[in-house]
């Protein structure tokens, strides 16, 4: 079997998932992504951030990296501010549709 073949386990550089892979895979991927390994779905996400930005290699990496710290920021600490603007919105909802509704209906 030659040493391209070989399978080995490897540790994404983004998420931390690991992959078993053939060693000229884990090369052939550092070689497109300046020396870090990421698995399949952070390479794909990266391609993505890629065409979407209109970056190479580096800002892609960076961009999916931020996306993933926000992902995986604390729920507790997301859940607060996000019923806040809930309530708001609610809040300035039914008070302009009150406003319309009761303006309308004293017009006669």
């Amino acid at each position: 079997m030659a040493s391209w073949e070989v399978v080995k386990r490897a540790k994404c550089g983004c998420c931390g998932m690991w992959e078993e892979c053939t060693i000229g895979y884990i090369v052939w991927v550092q070689e497109r992504l300046g020396g870090v390994w990421v698995c399949g779905l952070c390479e794909e996400a990266v391609k993505d951030e890629q065409q979407r930005l209109g970056v190479g290699v580096d800002m892609a990496l960076r961009a999916h990296a931020l996306f993933r710290e926000a992902a995986n920021a604390d729920p507790d600490a997301q859940i607060a501010p996000s019923i806040g603007r809930l309530i708001k919105k609610i809040m300035s909802s039914s008070s302009s549709t009150y406003y319309t509704t009761s303006s309308t209906s004293n017009v006669s």
